[in-house]
């Protein structure tokens, strides 16, 4: 009997429901974050005790992904997805009932799962399209990013009205009803009828096939870590040099945010119609040109200016660095995906910390963008063809 099976040509509904899923769990992963100051007041947190607070479902979300891609690349998204929106209900709920510092803590452990969500849609997706549509349908889920957008800005508004234990449920209950709807209306790609079922050993093996996964996990560690690091000291930056109005500050950072966002779709668009190590090559240095030049006393609007266009050469990146994952490692896009997603939270994790360290030590951030310019350079050294391609070759023999 054949084994083998036609190419999906594409699959609008999938698409479409994992990047609601998307977006709905990462509106709930990254809930504790604008309730940290209500949470502060309400059990007397020392500073440390709210980063340890927020830090526990990053890192969980992060690190976990790699044993989540795993799985979707074994059971398939529609069944990994379901249980795991269903999973992250429960902690979510419960959190609305907390009454000490500690059971927040807990549930913000296993809550920290639904991070991994990302892990779970990208080998999903890209086994529905084909290779020159896989960069734009992964550019698309990508935007489903912008879920903690909307607990950024609709959580204080509705802690303000019915307080924060009233929060934690609200925003519990489009995972529950998310869940049942996945399951029944989603679904995973054909697989060969007689092919054989992998085993965790064989996917692990990928890991040692290829030193291209440590390259792509490099450039996500970068420019993720970036995104997250400047979304976050944006607001600051603009303040202490410019000296504007927190609320001035705050919408330039959220139209850099929307700008990276939806700067995937264009990503994953470019990686369909260009070779993907170009694209790298050509984000890397102008990542880099844009570091150099923020060294500079400029304008605001020149500083802004450049600041959005660094945020569209993050999106792009993002967006592109998936399409080559699904391109290069067909048979297992969840397990690198897993991989290459865990090293851009911990990039969205460490980063932040860094740069605010330094900004402490030197009260200046000149230091901070000299330091991110070096994390660009060891990326941008990977990035030469002959490497990629040799990579490339081999990665290709393995799997």
């Amino acid at each position: 009997m054949n084994e083998s099976v036609q190419t999906p040509n594409g699959n609008t509904r999938v698409l479409l429901l994992a990047t609601l899923a998307f977006a709905v769990c990462f509106a709930g992963w990254a809930l504790f974050s604008p309730l940290a100051a209500y949470l502060k007041v309400e059990f007397k947190l020392s500073s440390t005790a709210v980063g340890l607070l927020l830090a526990t479902p990053v890192l969980l979300g992060s690190i976990a992904r790699v044993p989540i891609g795993v799985l979707t690349d074994k059971f398939g998204g529609r069944r990994v997805f379901s249980i795991l929106l269903l999973f992250g209900f429960f902690p979510m709920f419960i959190a609305g009932f907390a009454q000490s510092y500690g059971s927040l803590l807990i549930c913000g452990f296993f809550f920290g799962l639904v991070g991994t969500s990302f892990a779970v849609g990208i080998p999903q997706v890209s086994q529905w399209y084909p290779k020159e549509k896989q960069g734009l349908a992964l550019g698309i889920y990508g935007v489903g990013n912008i879920g903690s957008a909307v607990a950024t800005f609709g959580a204080p508004l509705l802690v303000e009205s019915i307080g924060w234990h009233k929060v934690f449920m609200i925003y519990s209950i489009p995972l529950l009803i998310m869940a049942f709807v996945y399951w029944f209306f989603s679904e995973d790609a054909p697989k060969p009828v007689n092919a054989k079922p992998p085993t965790f050993s064989d996917k692990l093996k990928v890991y040692k096939s290829s030193n291209l996964i440590w390259v792509f996990c490099l450039f996500y560690f970068m420019t993720f870590g970036f995104f997250v690091s400047f979304s976050l000291w944006l607001p600051s930056y603009l303040r202490d040099f410019y000296n504007i109005t927190p609320v001035k500050a705050g919408s330039f950072t959220a139209i850099f945010v929307f700008a990276t966002t939806f700067a995937r779709i264009l990503g994953g668009y470019l990686g369909d119609h260009i070779p993907g190590r170009r694209i790298l090559v050509v984000i890397s240095l102008a990542i880099l040109s844009i570091l150099i030049f923020l060294n500079l006393n400029v304008s605001l609007m020149t500083s802004l200016t450049v600041f959005y266009i660094m945020g569209v050469c993050l999106g792009i990146g993002n967006g592109v660095i998936f399409k080559l994952v699904a391109e290069y490692f067909p048979k297992d896009t969840g397990t690198v995906g897993g991989m290459v997603g865990a090293a851009g939270g911990l990039g969205g994790f460490f980063l932040p910390i860094i740069l605010g360290t330094l900004r402490d030590y030197t009260n200046n951030y000149s230091l901070g963008f000299i330091f991110v310019s070096l994390v660009c350079l060891m990326s941008l050294s990977f990035m030469e063809e002959k490497t990629i391609t040799k990579m490339h070759k081999k990665a290709v023999n393995v799997t």
